[in-house]
Parts: C-alpha cells; sequence; structure tokens
C-alpha cells in the first residue's frame, strides 16, 4: 500500500510539472491499464473536439453527475481551435452586462435578428434555443472568471449585445483566446487533480466511431495518437470538430465551390472530420452549400497573396471604421450583415480602378476585390488602441495623420475622401479582401444536440454541437453567434450526454 500510495503521489507530482512547464498546452497522456479499466464505466463520454464547443460539453458532463467520466479528444497539440482565434465578441440578450449599462434588449429582438440574418433558412426552434440560452452562456463564462464587460453592437444587430474583454494596461485580450484559456484551466484543474474522471489526449486523431451492433447506436471511438491505434468504450459520445473551411480539398470543393478560390481566416485543421464520423455512422447533413464569407480579411503587404488571412474583427466596423474603394469613396453600410457587406466589396471594389491595393504592391497584385477599411482617432478609441497595436505590429494598420496624409497613403483625391470620412486628427487604415470564414452546414441535429438521421431520428449516444452542426445559422450566420452557439449547444450536448451515459450505465448494473 505504502509503494502504491508514493507511486501514485510521484506520478501526480510529475503531471503538475510537466503542466507548469507549458501554458495552454495539453501533453497527450497514457493512462496505466488499471486507469483506463476505471474510465470505461460510471457512464463513460468521449468529446472529440477541443475547442469552445468541445469544453464547454467536456465541462457540463463533468458537472452534471459525480460518476461521468469524459474523455476528451483533440487532434492539434493544443486544445482551442478556431474559438481561440475568434475576435468580434459572444452575443448575449438581456445580459447582466447590458442591464448594468442600460441597454435595453430582449430574446424577442435578438431571435428576429439571428432569423433575418439567415434569410429564412435558420430553424427556428434552434434559434430560440440559442437566444433564450444566451444571457445564461454569457453569465456561465463571467462566473467561470472571463471579464465580458465590454459591449459593442455589430454588422446585422438592433441594439448592442456582443460581449468581449476590456484592454488591461493598454494590451488587448483577445476574447476567443481569453475564453479556451479559462475553460482550459478548469479543464486542466480537473485534470490533474487526480480524480480519474477526465483524461486528455491531444494530437490524437479520431478514425472511426465505434457502432453498436445491436441498435447501430455510438458505442466508442478509435483514434490514433503517437503512432498507435486506440479504441475507447464509450455509452456517449460528442463531436465538436468544427467546420471545413480550412481545406479547399475535401468538402469546400465538393459543396461550395463558388467559394473554394478565397483565402480563409481558419487554420488548416478544419478538414470536416466529424461529419466524416458521423455520416459513416448514418447522420445526415444540411445546408452543405452554405459557406459564410467574412468581408474583411486583412491583406498583408509583404504577403498580399497567403491563402489564409488574420481576420478584420467586426469590432472594427462596429467601432465606426468604415469601408472605401481606391477612388475613396464609401459605398456599403459597414453595419449591415456579413452576407451583404461581402457582396458590396464584391461588387465596387473588384475594378481595376476600384480595387484596393497597398502602395508597395502592384494594380495586379493581391486577392479580385480588396476595400481599405479607416478608422478614425474616435472611432479607433472605441475600439481600444491595444488590439489596434497588435495589428500594426503585424503590418496589417498604418497610421495617417490628417487627410492629407491619408489621401496620399490611399493614393486617393482629398477632395472625394472628405465626403467619405470624417475630418480627424489621426487615421488607422488597411486594406481588406472576403474571406471564407464560417460553415453554416453541417450535422443535422435538435435543440437536445442529438445528432439526426435523415428520418429525424437520433443517432442513439451520439450528440454535436458547434461548426460541426447546422440548420442553426442558415444562409449567414449573425456576427457573435459563433462563441455563443458553442457554448450553449456544447453545455447542452455535455447535459444530454451525460445523462444518456448515465441511464445506460445503469440499465447494465
Amino acid at each position: 500500500m505504502r509503494i502504491r500510495a508514493r507511486l501514485s503521489t510521484a506520478l501526480r507530482m510529475l503531471a503538475i510539472a510537466a503542466l507548469a512547464m507549458v501554458s495552454f498546452n495539453f501533453v497527450a497522456k497514457r493512462f496505466m491499464a488499471e486507469n483506463k479499466q476505471n474510465m470505461a464505466g460510471r457512464g463513460s463520454i468521449v468529446v472529440i473536439g477541443g475547442g469552445l464547443a468541445g469544453m464547454s460539453a467536456a465541462l457540463e458532463a463533468l458537472h452534471q453527475a459525480r460518476n461521468t467520466v469524459v474523455t476528451l479528444l483533440e487532434k492539434e497539440a493544443r486544445l482551442g481551435g478556431n474559438s481561440a482565434k475568434a475576435s468580434s465578441g459572444i452575443n448575449g440578450a438581456e445580459t447582466r452586462t447590458q442591464a448594468a449599462q442600460g441597454i435595453e434588449d430582449s430574446i424577442k429582438t435578438f431571435a428576429q435578428d439571428t432569423t433575418a440574418s439567415g434569410r429564412g433558412r435558420s430553424s427556428k426552434i434552434l434559434v430560440d434555443k440559442l437566444t433564450q440560452d444566451s444571457a445564461q452562456a454569457v453569465a456561465w463564462l463571467q462566473d467561470l472568471g472571463v471579464d465580458l464587460r465590454i459591449l459593442a453592437r455589430l454588422g446585422g444587430h438592433s441594439v448592442a449585445r456582443t460581449h468581449r474583454l476590456p484592454e488591461v494596461n493598454g494590451h488587448a485580450q483577445p476574447v476567443g483566446w481569453s475564453i479556451v484559456s479559462t475553460l482550459s484551466k478548469h479543464l486542466d484543474k480537473m485534470w490533474s487533480g487526480g480524480s480519474g474522471r477526465l483524461r486528455i489526449v491531444t494530437n490524437a486523431q479520431a478514425t472511426a466511431l465505434l457502432a453498436d451492433a445491436a441498435d447501430k447506436g455510438v458505442s466508442g471511438v478509435e483514434f490514433l495518437a503517437n503512432g498507435k491505434v486506440e479504441r475507447v468504450q464509450a455509452n456517449a459520445l460528442v463531436l465538436a470538430t468544427g467546420g471545413f473551411a480550412g481545406a479547399h480539398a475535401g468538402f469546400l470543393d465538393k459543396y461550395a465551390p463558388q467559394v473554394a478560390a478565397l483565402a480563409t481566416t481558419n487554420g488548416p485543421f478544419a478538414t470536416g472530420d466529424g461529419l466524416q464520423l458521423g455520416t459513416a455512422l448514418g447522420a445526415d447533413l444540411i445546408d452543405m452549400d452554405q459557406v459564410q464569407v467574412h468581408p474583411t480579411g486583412f491583406v498583408r503587404p509583404s504577403d498580399v497573396d497567403n491563402p489564409t488571412k488574420f481576420l478584420a474583427a467586426e469590432a472594427l466596423r462596429g467601432a465606426g471604421g468604415v469601408l472605401l474603394n481606391a477612388r475613396g469613396m464609401r459605398f456599403v453600410d459597414e453595419l449591415d450583415t456579413r452576407d451583404r457587406v461581402t457582396a458590396a466589396i464584391t461588387s465596387n471594389c473588384s475594378a481595376p480602378d476600384t480595387r484596393a491595393h497597398h502602395s508597395s504592391t502592384g494594380t495586379q497584385e493581391g486577392p479580385d476585390a480588396a476595400a481599405f477599411l479607416v478608422l478614425t482617432q474616435e472611432a479607433a478609441d472605441r475600439f481600444g488602441h491595444g488590439a489596434l497595436a497588435f495589428y500594426e505590429r503585424m503590418g496589417l494598420i498604418s497610421q495617417a495623420a490628417g487627410m492629407e496624409e491619408l489621401a496620399k497613403a490611399l493614393r486617393v483625391n482629398e477632395a472625394t475622401l472628405r465626403q467619405s470620412v470624417s475630418e480627424a486628427s489621426m487615421y488607422f487604415w488597411g486594406v481588406v479582401t472576403p474571406v471564407t470564414h464560417y460553415c453554416m452546414g453541417g450535422l443535422r441535429f435538435d435543440v437536445k444536440a442529438r445528432v439526426l438521421q435523415a428520418s429525424g431520428q437520433p443517432i442513439r449516444g451520439l450528440f454535436a454541437a458547434g461548426e460541426v452542426t447546422g440548420g442553426l445559422h442558415g444562409a449567414n450566420r449573425l456576427a457573435g453567434n459563433s462563441l455563443l452557439e458553442c457554448v450553449v449547444f456544447g453545455r447542452e450536448a455535455g447535459r444530454q450526454a451525460s445523462a444518456f451515459a448515465s441511464l445506460v450505465e445503469g440499465s447494465n448494473l
């Protein structure tokens, strides 16, 4: 007994030391055979995907029942996914932040804005679930330690309801990174606490879902990690693998060839893995041709043809940033929905004399459509200079002192520019282009996060959340709803998976 206790203590200390050396990186950990056997019982759940949806599902599942055991698989070296790159914020209606700032909003108005953005293709029951649970989702993050006290009104919204973090000592706190970092710390604490209820495996590529021969439901997953194939049995499984806009040779070319040639904001890991896993088990797909093109991806002057662009946050326009063509003319309401702003850039900024470009690059170089994004000093103050400084350090944003200098930098007529931009002592500007950003289509699912077959019947034990799902956003996702859906439906998937796993475990006793 003493030897076993000492061994357990030593292993625990080694795990804690390794975690202290690596910030936010989770090292793939192999449990001894006896620990794997313990994890196979007690309401076992597998979550595939370590972005915000997957982390929300894992935390909620663990919270729901003391006998729940979760294995979290992530194919990258660390958790976060595209969620970590989110920059504009998370939506919420009737939140305590809105109440503190005297902003009147309603779930009904939020639902109307979301439905309008979806152009009539959004599922009403999914939209109702998203908006009704939005305040609770924001409060959950705040209670976990995410300081969501800044509000902005983004494109397509009736009021300011998109929450993000304030700057700290002049430095920006990116909202996506801050949220996933906070959740990862809570998971880290549970993982290293020695309870045996959580196992996190990074660099783990799921290769197949295991089916229950008796009822065609899910019974586990097969995955590849450290060059070895492993199988984990599970009573319930959550798919949270994200979208497919990061790889052109695959779902994007097949379902949305009209946007496949555009650059993307997605990481190369967004390849639609969950869609392949789900459909192999009989899951239905919906709205696969609906891929959102974000109107503003930064064009870096030193690398104009890079197929991956850094997102120019929606909050830049929400703070008052305006879009101009190469003639210095404003051509769109910057607070319109993303699809309409994208269409306006394509229509007004594609000709040789209207397509914006940096002075250091030729007129024929760079993307087919591009616009100037310009912020006055006042707009920059609203957005936050910490975030702007970050863009400047990356070479994405430049400054111009006064209207005359701005006209020279943009190579436009000053008189024309004065009709489009307010007078200011300082301007901040960059070049932006439409980029593939988000997949509205994916696995068909319901308000209980259950993955559905074409018949409408759920696949037993299989749940999903986040961008891997479809039917919620319709033809166009409303800005700020991505992080929200990850929390709302991630937590729902965790709750439902926990309840289902406990039920299955109870029936096996």
